[in-house]
């Protein structure tokens, strides 16, 4: 696989483990996607993109939406990201990404306060949510393996865009090379076209 930039990564020993765990906690119905647990290799692939690709992160305002264990945003942050903010719907994701950071050597701060250059932000929220209160802060946005339900492919876009700074900005995602749901990146590309966006594919 891909080699990551960070030094360390924290995270669970083992998904399934987790999964009981929560089972055990929250009761046999957990509803805790546990699929934030493992590094996947699209994020993975993001992450050493944009280490080997300064430019893209320096010195810009980054989200990263559906972050899970935030080894794209971490590595953005790394790479001369002004600020980083993770986006997540799981506590124990953000948890475990803060806690990279931490390792990591980068800066940490609470969302709206006070922070260094390169400091990571953490909210627990949905996508359409994280727009209430960062509308037009972003220069970037970051996603991975985001696109695997045609029916979030609207939200996705509608966040990315009111994330988005008035004067431009873009929207930069790392996928599998064959979809795990069939049409999702043609809906996207069609409705970030329809909204003015220039779309391109590596």
């Amino acid at each position: 696989g891909v080699g990551l930039p960070l030094a360390r990564v924290v995270k669970p020993p083992d998904p399934e483990a987790l999964w009981e765990w929560s089972c055990e906690q929250r009761g046999a119905g957990s509803d805790m996607d546990v699929t934030w647990a493992s590094v996947w290799p699209a994020a993975a692939a993001l992450a050493a993109h944009l280490d080997g690709n300064r430019h893209l992160v320096e010195g810009l305002r980054v989200v990263e939406l559906g972050s899970g264990l935030g080894v794209a945003g971490l590595s953005a942050a790394a790479a001369g990201a002004l600020r980083v903010t993770l986006v997540d719907r799981e506590p124990l994701a953000l948890h475990c990404a803060m806690s990279t950071a931490q390792v990591c050597g980068l800066a940490t701060a609470p969302v709206g306060a006070p922070a260094p250059p390169g400091a990571v932000h953490a909210m627990q929220c949905d996508w359409a949510h994280a727009t209430e209160a960062l509308a037009g802060q972003a220069d970037l946005v970051l996603g991975s393996e985001v696109l695997y339900d045609p029916s979030t492919v609207s939200t996705l876009v509608s966040a990315a865009a009111s994330l988005l700074h008035p004067h431009g900005g873009s929207l930069l995602l790392a996928e599998p090379a064959v979809g795990r749901a069939v049409g999702c990146r043609q809906k996207l590309d069609a409705q970030a076209v329809a909204r003015g966006a220039t779309v391109s594919a590596a």
